[in-house]
């Protein structure tokens, strides 16, 4: 099936520390520790105001999310952020444009980073319900290069991002309406092809009847694009299952082929990895899909070649509910790194309340192999995921309690570095990651 396709990875990223800190930043309330625990050298920070903030991307040595409150500088509505941790100290970035601005997808590339998300409000009603999926190109200093608006007249927001040929960047998400033809239902699947320079070169829309919406997008390595998500089934106005689908655009915007799942139980795909001769589909099921179900929610992993070849399915969770956010391929170890949360006990080990963050060693077949956990008596998530060096792992997620530092006041951001070979001691493991 071939190797999994590796974005290039950047070099010289700052190594965690053994010296745990904690320090005022103005308007936030920061702290950082530094331990080896779970298998892993692991340093970890949370930042919070008392309205709400959330993490919900990584890349190498960054985090970007979207705070309601005063995190960084006092408060311009809802912000988009993005945290640099590859320095001697965290580097701050905070939209502060009138509106609502929402981050959900991170993307570095040559001098910078893709920053995606929802844009919309004004300063006077910044949670107004329409919004447009927004794109940013982000420069060191320069902060926002340009900046982009997709949409109709409705509500769009965009949810994920993958690199395109040339140094331009893929956008993708959902909308209601007309985004780039007629609408098709509720809700549909929008992706849109940018240049370096912020140019629009194609736009398509798919959906079904019923609501569509998309969850993650990933490069084919031919110039086009994969995307993945899930249309919510309506029977008699009732909604009914979720119906998970794969969409495979070649890079002039022509749609190559369409996967669906059927309905003898919900498919909720969350995540790609692409390799040359397919995808790879990371989701959700609530049923016996590619095996046993144990309960709740489930974790599925399947290869899927085109619209009717689907090879190597797997499925595997606790009694309770499992989630998945983000996976990616560490072709040092022949293993998938997934992100998520947990609410079992009997899956990892006993969880610290209702929902713990989890990330997931998967063997070449994505059945797991080990785990690291971490989680407060309240809930806590990791969402985003982007692998640095060989075994350097960065994760973002969101946490109602008190993960890395008090809580302050309702959802935290956080974020951790991690560094480890599941597959050596602990004093390997520390020397590599003092390297």
């Amino acid at each position: 099936m071939g190797e999994p396709l590796m974005q290039e990875r950047p070099t010289g990223l700052g190594r965690a520390r053994r010296l745990g800190w904690a320090v005022v930043f103005g308007f936030l309330a920061t702290a950082m520790v530094c331990a080896e625990a779970f298998g892993a050298y692991e340093t970890g920070w949370q930042w919070g105001t008392p309205a709400w903030e959330a993490a919900f991307a990584a890349a190498p040595g960054a985090v970007a999310g979207w705070t309601a409150g005063d995190l960084f500088a006092p408060a311009e509505g809802v912000d988009a952020f993005m945290i640099r941790l590859d320095g001697p100290e965290p580097q701050f970035w905070r939209s502060r444009l009138p509106g609502l601005e929402r981050a959900y997808a991170l993307l570095p590339t040559t001098g910078g980073y893709y920053l995606a998300g929802t844009k919309g409000g004004t300063a006077e009603d910044p949670m107004r319900a329409q919004t447009d999926a927004w794109l940013a190109r982000l420069e060191g200093e320069a902060g926002i290069v340009w900046q982009v608006r997709v949409g109709g007249k409705l509500k769009d927001e965009a949810r994920a991002l993958a690199p395109a040929p040339e140094g331009g960047v893929y956008l993708a998400g959902h909308g209601e309406g007309r985004i780039f033809s007629a609408g098709n239902g509720g809700s549909d699947v929008f992706v849109a092809r940018f240049d370096a320079a912020g140019e629009r070169l194609w736009g398509a829309q798919w959906g079904t009847d019923d609501d569509d919406y998309l969850t993650a997008a990933a490069p084919d390595g031919a110039g086009g694009v994969y995307l993945a998500g899930y249309s919510d089934v309506d029977e008699d106005c009732r909604r009914v299952s979720e119906r998970g689908f794969v969409l495979h655009y070649g890079p002039t915007g022509e749609l190559a082929w369409v996967y669906r799942w059927g309905t003898d139980a919900a498919t909720r795909p969350e995540t790609l990895v692409a390799t040359a001769g397919g995808v790879w589909v990371f989701g959700e099921t609530d049923g016996a899909l590619y095996g046993p179900f144990a309960g709740g929610w489930d974790v599925f992993a399947v290869f899927v070649r085109g619209p009717a070849e689907v090879r190597r399915g797997v499925q595997w969770g606790g009694s309770r509910v499992e989630r998945v956010h983000a996976v990616v391929w560490d072709a040092s170890f022949r293993s998938f790194w997934l992100a998520g949360a947990t609410a079992s006990d009997d899956l990892f080990g006993q969880t610290e309340g209702g929902y713990d963050a989890m990330v997931v060693v998967l063997g070449d077949d994505a059945t797991p192999a080990w785990a690291w956990k971490r989680g407060t008596p309240a809930r806590d998530e990791a969402f985003g995921l982007a692998a640095g060096r060989e075994g350097e792992l960065w994760v973002a997620g969101v946490t109602y309690g008190s993960l890395y530092a008090s809580n302050a006041g309702q959802a935290d951001a956080w974020a951790a570095y991690l560094c480890f070979d599941p597959y050596a001691g602990a004093r390997e493991r520390s020397l590599k990651c003092e390297e």
